[in-house]
């Protein structure tokens, strides 16, 4: 999946994948234990801790891992992702605000953050010749799946009861946590060729 010459930079995506991993399960759980519809309480106060950590680690981590492939990747193809990425989140905020009447919560921030650290490291990897273009292709399948669903989960969230709505809640967190794992194993994949 990927070659030789991004191993090091693979390991470090991995690793950076693994942590988005932890940021999703932390998210997942300080949800269930702060929103349950029968009983809403706290005690997931160290969970929401694990999950700031974990998605900072993450995308320092993809960071990094992108930054260490720039010398062979695609400059313009990077800079068009972020610019691209930063577009859409206004565009996307405008949208929901206005036509969907949806308010403003951090959860779409995340989505956008998480959607445009994902393309721009696909698009980093692939450009650079370290990932292959079926690799590349299932990378982003995956990614615009889990944005699709998040972007749904998100503008349905505030027209639902209180029960489903949590349940709904906790949609995208387990859908990220797994795409999170999926790109690990790819990354872990090319690693230990």
């Amino acid at each position: 999946m990927v070659k030789r010459a991004g191993e090091g930079s693979a390991l470090v995506i991995m690793v950076g994948e693994l942590a988005l991993l932890v940021c999703s399960a932390c998210y997942l759980v300080w949800w269930t234990l702060t929103f349950r519809p029968t009983a809403p309480g706290g005690g997931g106060g160290p969970f929401l801790g694990g999950a700031v950590l974990g998605g900072l680690a993450g995308l320092v981590l993809l960071a990094v891992g992108i930054a260490a492939l720039i010398p062979r990747a695609s400059l313009p193809g990077l800079v068009g992702v972020i610019i691209g990425g930063v577009l859409v989140g206004v565009l996307l905020l405008v949208l929901t605000t206005t036509i969907a009447h949806r308010p403003v919560t951090t959860e779409l921030p995340l989505i956008i953050v998480w959607g445009t650290a994902q393309l721009a490291t696909a698009v980093t990897l692939r450009t650079a010749g370290a990932l292959s273009g079926s690799a590349a292709t299932l990378w982003v399948v995956l990614l615009a799946l889990a944005t699709v669903v998040g972007l749904v989960c998100y503008l349905i969230f505030y027209r639902l009861d209180p029960a489903p709505a949590y349940w709904v809640g906790m949609v995208p967190l387990a859908v990220d946590g797994v795409v999170a794992a999926a790109l690990a194993v790819l990354a872990w994949q090319s690693h230990a060729r």
